[in-house]
């Protein structure tokens, strides 16, 4: 096996960078606006695990009681030596911080109807962004594969409900 091509194929497929994604969702941030044009979400963190994750969730305060996190991303290469690929594999958690102390049911399920809506803002920026080569992130969201999006709902996450949004950008260039 010819493992200087290998390396060489490997190095001109691009491994999604953490900083770019990072800068990526502070941009949504604070660009994602609800009808009031207030910020759909005001805290942000990257996190390595479900541990992590737990512990970040429970440290918020109550002004921070909407999230958008990021879960560190996995990377996995396939393909054969002239055909190999990076596949980059994401999670996003879309959260309210819940006070269940004087929750009837119907309040409990619109914590749900409302995080859908950041969820859908969140994935229609993702194509959108995706669609749109000038901007500052399209190197990246040009991976984007759309059939890979998975939006699935989590609830008593650390007193959070709403949903986990799955997704693969596949950087076979």
């Amino acid at each position: 096996m010819n493992y200087e091509k290998t390396i060489s194929n490997v190095n001109r497929k691009k491994m999604l960078e953490i900083n770019k994604l990072r800068d990526y969702v502070s941009q949504i941030m604070t660009s994602l606006k609800d009808e009031n044009n207030d910020q759909l979400f005001n805290y942000t963190t990257v996190v390595l695990d479900n541990e992590e994750l737990n512990t970040v969730l429970k440290e918020r305060k109550s002004k921070e009681n909407s999230f958008l996190i990021v879960v560190m991303p996995q990377f996995d290469l396939s393909g054969s030596e002239d055909n190999a690929k990076w596949d980059n594999s994401l999670m996003f958690f879309i959260l309210d911080k819940t006070d269940y102390s004087d929750i009837k049911r119907e309040q409990y399920i619109d914590i749900f109807v409302n995080t859908q809506k950041k969820a859908k803002a969140f994935v229609d920026k993702l194509i959108e962004d995706k669609s749109n080569h000038s901007g500052m992130f399209c190197n990246f969201l040009t991976w984007l594969k759309e059939n890979s999006i998975s939006v699935k709902p989590v609830w008593k996450l650390s007193s959070c409900n709403g949903w986990s949004i799955e997704l693969n950008l596949d950087s076979n260039l």
